[in-house]
């Protein structure tokens, strides 16, 4: 079964107080699955994806870490 998530849930679960955020700065990159409107969704695997492109901890080097 498929989850769809609204613009505020999809914000909330990328860790954004504001929705407005979302909207601003990552929207264009990862357009909405569907839309009714100026209602929007994505869906739960989608937002999965964004999680781990844009927010995934990157190993840290030496050069880094020292």
């Amino acid at each position: 079964m498929i989850r769809w998530l609204s613009m505020k849930e999809t914000a909330n679960e990328l860790g954004f107080k504001d929705p407005r955020t979302f909207r601003d700065n990552y929207m264009d990159q990862y357009p909405p699955d569907r839309t009714n409107k100026q209602l929007k969704w994505w869906k739960q695997s989608t937002v999965d994806r964004i999680k781990e492109i844009e927010f995934s901890d990157e190993e840290i080097t030496d050069e880094e870490g020292a």
